[in-house]
């Protein structure tokens, strides 16, 4: 069997692999759909190393096989997610199993719970306790975009939203427009988008932002604040993965905000410690979810406070991958696109 790998700068192959089997604890899923997700196409565009494990981290299927070690049959509509807290980790035995050491790094694609390959082949045999069963109101590519609804979900809960509260996005990627989604359900009064891409700002815009602002025209923090009506968000989610807009993020917050770190990037960022200093903000990070989350995550698709099949632009085949990557990353109204490995 063959799973596409990123191997290098603007390399992605077809690598060989072994056909998965399910050995103890782990199942085998007939993989349905699988996003590209920004850290794939990161890893594409610079040829960083990047884990075999986690290139294609966003799937769905449909158990094929099962050993009777494992809570599922053959016929169960699946999602990938994170595993429960292991109980061992230092971590877990400090009490805070929340972040157990185990499951992140099965998150990170290494340790016992990491699969040979990640989701962009017709199959994966996974640990069955990283499997979610998949509500049967959802299509399969909503439930192939459970997983960075998820991410939304955790770094909305960690973060301080109260009803009414003015937020910002920075960001319409898939995990910005799902932020700003989950903001909304969370309470917030009114929410801002800003992104530079006017196909992304006009989705923005029809799954209930408020505002929409194109930072390249504009000065940034008046026109925020001009639709807000005072100065300074409450909350303000940096999702662009930035290093520049970390500090823009924090200049577009009230004093005493909230600021929470959601998109992931590679570069160093410099900051004013004295303007965090004397703004009090509150700063929140998030990287992945927790187990529980896949639940919330699925109730609020089925009950249409979030929208997902308007982040579906295009679906391709595996040979059809390279050519996706680089639309990708030159064409701005591409917002989701999902690997189908059977085409």
């Amino acid at each position: 069997m063959q799973a596409a790998i990123v191997t290098g700068e603007r390399r992605l192959e077809l690598v060989d692999f072994i056909d998965p089997e399910p050995s103890d604890g782990k199942a085998v899923v007939d993989v349905a759909f699988c996003g590209i997700c920004g850290t794939d196409l990161h890893a594409y565009q610079s040829g960083e190393p990047y884990n075999p494990a986690i290139c294609g981290h966003e799937w769905t299927g449909t158990v094929s096989a099962a050993n009777k070690t494992v809570p599922f049959s053959e016929g169960d509509r699946v999602a990938i997610g994170i595993a429960t807290a292991c109980g061992d980790c230092p971590t877990c035995q400090r009490g805070d199993a929340s972040h157990c050491e185990m499951a992140l790094a099965g998150l990170l694609g290494v340790g016992p719970l990491a699969a040979a390959h990640g989701g962009f082949a017709p199959a994966i045999a996974v640990d069955a306790t990283r499997l979610y069963h998949v509500d049967d109101k959802l299509s399969a590519t909503e439930a192939a975009m459970l997983e960075p609804l998820t991410v939304a979900v955790h770094s909305v809960r960690r973060t301080d939203v109260h009803l009414g509260d003015a937020v910002v996005v920075i960001g319409g990627g898939p995990i910005g427009l799902l932020v700003m989604q989950c903001a909304r359900a969370a309470g917030a009064g009114t929410v801002v988008l800003v992104e530079p891409q006017a196909a992304r700002r006009e989705l923005g815009g029809q799954l209930g932002a408020d505002c929409l602002i194109d930072p390249s025209v504009c000065v940034l923090q008046e026109a925020i604040n001009a639709h807000i009506g005072f100065t300074g968000a409450d909350v303000v989610y940096e999702c662009a993965g930035v290093p520049e807009t970390i500090g823009t993020a924090v200049s577009l917050a009230r004093r005493g905000g909230a600021v929470s770190l959601v998109g992931l990037s590679s570069r160093f960022s410099e900051i004013s410690g004295a303007a965090w200093l004397l703004k009090e903000i509150k700063l929140t990070t998030s990287i992945g979810y927790l187990p529980e989350e896949f639940a919330i995550s699925q109730a609020l698709v089925v009950d249409g406070r979030i929208q997902l099949k308007s982040l579906h632009t295009s679906t391709v085949s595996l040979a059809q991958m390279g050519d996706a990557f680089d639309r990708l990353a030159a064409n701005p109204e591409e917002v989701k696109i999902l690997v189908d490995p059977h085409l």
